[in-house]
């Protein structure tokens, strides 16, 4: 058995482990990394670390850092919070303001922070009697969509191996792809659970008919305690029907103001110090605003440090460390040899996009992507087949679109934050969604992404 052999069983013993003894795949894939790199290929450890992707954990640490300031200082309450008044009796729209909601606060650093909204859309869905299957599905959407944002940790992590492997990609294009596709699934997920029956809701209470909003309220309170000293509380105009979202109003605080400015500075100065040719990237520029945030309030800047996913710095630089071992052993052309051989490209990346979805449903979704996208890279180049930047961004959006499923973090979220009476129905459904996405996405994204400009 050759060393390179080798090197590919181990990357797929690190996800089998990690999933069946519920072991941090970052770790694992670090020790991995001296493993095979020290005693199989017989790398210094120095060589083995000089894979360790230094640029995109300071991304990570710098963007999960300023965000996680933003949510300790009740901003994104805040921002949640007048977004649903804003939305008002129209039942309708509370889905996808929602999403909107929801999405939003999932490109702020981490689409883990869009957990939050979760319990109060679920809440919201029972007390409006809107299907909960179909709220859940459209926040498991929100998560996903805005996770792929170039300012949240996945689309950090596609961004980061994209370029390592030299691959040319737009991380804009891959916001705005996400997006797209998450908004049709929103559409879908709308009108087969239920949409024509809030819309006829929405014109009844307009027109001070019955029904907008008539049933109990047992998901409990729609809002929670918030940073910024406000709160949401759902309620029901027993005559009209119609649906009043109430907020204890509260005033921003000047540091509040300076953290909801800080934001539009971050993109700002990222893309006036790029076209200045300035060797600096989005997480330098994040850090920066955060230490300057923490000086004026060390206690918030304290509490920040805690938001900072540590969890996925780690997951991403043992995935990436692991896989730059394969690349220099060569195990990664040996690969790109098979994938060159088959007889249709296109299979071979229908095949690697449908491995990633299925995988992404169990294990993590940055780990398959960090660990596949270079695995894809010989179909890309001149020669493969594929040589098109679109196999990344359909390759990226099918490992996302199952996380749904309750086997994960979000899709569990989803079922734990509904009400107890629902929540079998609930379960049973996003399984279902999330497993017929492992077939469905691949097909949908290839078909959107790639085809086109192989046949142009």
């Amino acid at each position: 058995m050759t060393t390179e052999v080798i090197a590919l069983i181990g990357l797929v013993a690190i996800f089998a482990i990690s999933a069946i003894r519920n072991v941090h795949m970052g770790a694992l894939a670090l020790v991995g990394s001296f493993i095979v790199g020290i005693f199989v290929v017989g790398e210094g450890l120095d060589d083995v670390l000089g894979g360790f992707p230094v640029d995109a954990l300071i991304i990570l640490l710098g963007i999960t850092y300023l965000f996680g300031i933003a949510r300790e200082t009740g901003t994104i309450d805040w921002l949640v919070d007048r977004s649903l008044e804003k939305i008002g009796h129209r039942v309708a729209l509370l889905p996808w303001g929602l999403w909107a909601i929801a999405t939003l606060v999932a490109c702020l650093g981490t689409s883990h922070a869009a957990f939050a909204v979760v319990p109060i859309a679920m809440s919201l869905a029972h007390s409006h009697r809107i299907n909960s299957t179909m709220m859940g599905l459209i926040m498991s959407s929100a998560i996903v969509g805005g996770a792929l944002a170039p300012t949240s940790i996945v689309g950090i992590t596609v961004m980061s191996v994209a370029n390592s492997a030299g691959v040319a990609y737009s991380p804009l294009l891959m916001f705005g792809l996400s997006i797209g596709i998450n908004a049709l699934i929103v559409l879908v997920v709308f009108f087969m659970f239920g949409g024509r029956e809030l819309i006829e809701r929405t014109r009844g209470a307009g027109r001070g008919g019955e029904g907008a909003t008539s049933g109990p309220s047992a998901g409990g309170p729609a809002g929670g305690s918030h940073g910024a000293g406000s709160g949401t509380a759902v309620l029901t105009d027993s005559g009209s029907g119609s649906v009043k979202v109430a907020t204890r109003r509260a005033t921003l605080t000047p540091l509040q103001v300076l953290v909801m400015i800080s934001i539009p500075v971050l993109v700002i100065a990222f893309f006036a110090l790029t076209v200045a040719d300035v060797d600096v990237n989005l997480g330098v520029v994040a850090l920066t605003i955060a230490v300057i945030i923490t000086l004026l309030d060390p206690q918030v800047g304290k509490r920040g440090l805690n938001r900072v996913d540590w969890n996925t710095i780690l997951l991403l630089g043992g995935i990436i460390t692991y896989v730059e071992v394969l690349t220099r052993l060569g195990a990664i052309d040996q690969l790109g040899e098979v994938a060159r051989s088959v007889s249709s490209p296109l299979l071979a990346a229908l095949v690697l996009c449908i491995i990633a979805a299925l995988v992404s449903a169990f294990a993590s979704t940055i780990g398959i992507i960090g660990a596949l996208i270079p695995l894809a890279v010989p179909l890309l180049l001149p020669g493969g087949g594929l040589e098109t930047t679109g196999f990344i961004y359909a390759l990226a959006i099918s490992a996302s679109l199952v996380d749904c499923a309750p086997f994960g973090t979000t899709g569990a979220t989803i079922v734990a934050s509904t009400v107890e009476e629902h929540r079998a129905r609930v379960n049973r459904n996003l399984t279902r969604w999330g497993l017929s996405m492992v077939i469905i996405g691949p097909v949908v994204t290839l078909a959107l992404m790639v085809v086109p400009f192989m046949l142009g």
